[in-house]
């Protein structure tokens, strides 16, 4: 598996039946191998895809690994090595983020790995907590 893209564990996504079902199998790894650390849940989730594990699995019928920056989930851990603004996928004064097409990425997973966007959520939640508190 080490030549395979790395799949994220944090932005898997589906209807009911099929997130019991993977989170069973998720459940069963984690009794197999023991593991304890940071990150175990990462490692079991691209095994369970990569050996279709989880197309054999009851209340799958289908698995889905959207490209990275097309789907609608852009997660920002692989984009380390500039900043979104950098690549031309956040627009900070329409606080606005892209995927690679540059349609609007619906959800971002992991905006913390942006320092820009982290500011601003960080300052959009300071905002609402004090509005809030009055």
């Amino acid at each position: 598996m080490k030549d395979k893209r790395i799949l994220c564990s944090g932005s898997t996504i589906g209807e009911q039946v099929a997130i019991e079902s993977y989170l069973r199998a998720m459940i069963q790894q984690f009794d197999i191998t023991k593991c304890i650390m940071k990150g175990c849940d990462q490692g079991m989730h691209n095994y369970l895809y990569y050996n279709g594990t989880l197309l054999n699995t009851s209340g799958i019928r289908e698995v889905i690994a959207v490209e990275h920056g097309k789907g609608n989930v852009l997660n920002l851990s692989v984009l380390r090595s500039k900043s979104l603004t950098e690549w031309g996928l956040y627009d900070p004064e329409k606080q606005i983020v892209f995927n690679w097409d540059k349609t609007v990425a619906p959800i971002v997973h992991q905006f913390d790995r942006d320092a820009e966007l982290s500011q601003f959520v960080r300052q959009m939640t300071e905002s609402l907590v004090r509005k809030h508190k009055a």
